[in-house]
């Protein structure tokens, strides 16, 4: 089976579309707004906290490794909950990632600052296969496509995305 990087497994979980450009390169607009402010709230909060590490095999920035009652939480920082869903999704990924090309077991944790959310995360078997499904149907997309899934306009998430000049131009 083939492994995607977390970032590319999101975009995928949100936007097919955006998981097509992204796997061919086809940068975002790095001055977007919305990823810059995405990028503040990163480096500002959990100053003490944060130890940033980068998984080259697995392709992974994990933004925060919390070792707490002798056991390693993974946690991945949102700036805001609308995205909670597809965040908790890319969390388990991370997991999943961890497990099954590191064979480290690991608890996740979802925190997002500016609402004052923590919600712990756990991988289970479910996850697993779900995750597995979503994998097959990625190779499928974005490897037997030359072109681009069609956009679709998915409301309150297409006019703040970083790829939007892609779609809507």
């Amino acid at each position: 089976m083939k492994y995607f990087s977390p970032s590319l497994f999101n975009a995928f979980n949100i936007c097919q579309r955006q998981a097509w450009l992204m796997s061919r390169q086809l940068t975002a607009d790095q001055h977007n707004e919305f990823l810059q402010i995405g990028k503040l709230i990163e480096e500002t909060f959990y100053k003490r906290e944060k130890k940033t590490i980068y998984l080259a095999d697995i392709e992974a920035m994990i933004d925060m490794v919390i070792k707490k009652d002798g056991f390693y939480y993974i946690a991945e920082i949102k700036k805001s909950s609308r995205t909670l869903k597809s965040g908790i999704f890319q969390l388990k990924y991370y997991l999943y990632l961890l497990k099954n090309k590191k064979g480290i077991d690991a608890k996740g944790v979802i925190k997002i600052p500016k609402e004052k959310i923590s919600k712990n995360v756990v991988l289970d078997n479910d996850d697993e296969h779900k995750i597995e499904k979503i994998l097959s149907d990625m190779e499928l997309v974005l490897f037997n496509n030359s072109i681009p899934p069609k956009p679709k306009n998915i409301l309150k998430i297409c006019y703040k995305c970083a790829h939007f000049e892609f779609c809507w131009s």
